[in-house]
């Protein structure tokens, strides 16, 4: 790393793998919900978080069939889902000592 670049990652420690696992299982961070983040990353060659914000919410749209604008608004939502999911995972694997994926919940 340069001396300019600077880190912007969060650690998030034990609970990435949470995070991860969530975002995987109910797709959350699929193109057709983000657009093709590393994709957007290549084309963009940011050199600052504000840098690669105000760009990727000037240009990134989803993949999906209908193509949609992403907003703050839009990654917002998909926190709040996140988080939901997240809950219900903690509550299965504490009432009843499942590990996630056991138990398949309704969406």
């Amino acid at each position: 790393m340069s001396d300019k670049t600077q880190k912007c990652g969060v650690d998030f420690g034990k609970k990435e793998k949470v995070l991860n696992y969530a975002c995987q299982t109910y797709q959350l961070s699929r193109p057709n919900k983000v657009g093709a983040v590393m994709a957007l990353i290549r084309e963009c060659q940011p050199q600052t978080i504000k840098e690669w914000e105000d760009w990727y919410f000037s240009n990134a749209y989803t993949e999906a069939k209908a193509k949609t604008k992403i907003t703050k608004e839009s990654l917002t939502e998909l926190g709040e889902r996140l988080y939901e999911k997240i809950g219900v995972q903690a509550v299965i694997i504490h009432d009843y000592g499942q590990k996630p994926g056991a138990i398949q919940v309704a969406s």
